[in-house]
């Protein structure tokens, strides 16, 4: 079973509404849905505690392209194992709105998950992606990533973020294979 779920993002308020940051606001939603108040700073994240699950809510504070260096600190103090740590984040490769577990994988070209990757030493960890789509062109990746979800987007965003914070939350406590086969889909 999972034991902590980790949100990707950039920190900041710069950052806060980007694309990049959807790992952080399906984070939040969690920590919403169970009434969360207390937070710590350590391993280099915030990190918030579900105490009567001893579940961990994780969004580290070294930037997307660091992300593996806080999970390392975290795994190394907790001796929580990879493959029950769910990573969350935004996928160009699926399509606005669409969801998609998988208990393991490479990064997709996606930096935060290579760093991950790079720093555990392994892809043996479960992920939950969620779709940002696809800028036209390749030169427009950075600033289309680190750019605001479009007014006609923002329903459809909502939506995803609520579908992928229940699905986190059913990590929890169901097997990976059974929260597959509910929550591989697109919100329209």
């Amino acid at each position: 079973m999972i034991k902590a779920l980790v949100g990707l993002g950039n920190p900041g308020s710069k950052y806060k509404d980007t694309k990049h940051n959807i790992g952080f606001k399906v984070i939040d939603d969690v920590i919403y849905k169970f009434k969360l108040k207390n937070y710590v700073e350590k391993y280099m994240s915030i990190v918030f505690h579900i105490k009567d699950k001893d579940i961990y809510l994780l969004k580290p504070q070294t930037f997307m392209n660091n992300s593996g260096i806080a999970l390392k600190q975290f795994v190394e103090k907790t001796k929580i194992e990879p493959q029950d740590i769910l990573i969350i984040y935004d996928d160009m490769d699926l399509e606005i709105g669409s969801i998609k577990l998988k208990p393991s994988g490479g990064s997709g070209g996606h930096n935060g998950v290579e760093s991950i990757i790079r720093e555990l030493r392994t892809q043996a960890f479960p992920r939950l992606r969620v779709g940002v789509g696809r800028p036209a062109s390749k030169e427009q990746v950075v600033d289309y990533v680190l750019s605001s979800f479009e007014y006609k987007d923002l329903n459809i965003i909502k939506k995803a973020i609520d579908k992928a914070s229940d699905c986190a939350i059913r990590t929890i406590d169901e097997p990976l294979e059974s929260v597959m086969n509910v929550c591989n889909t697109k919100i329209s």
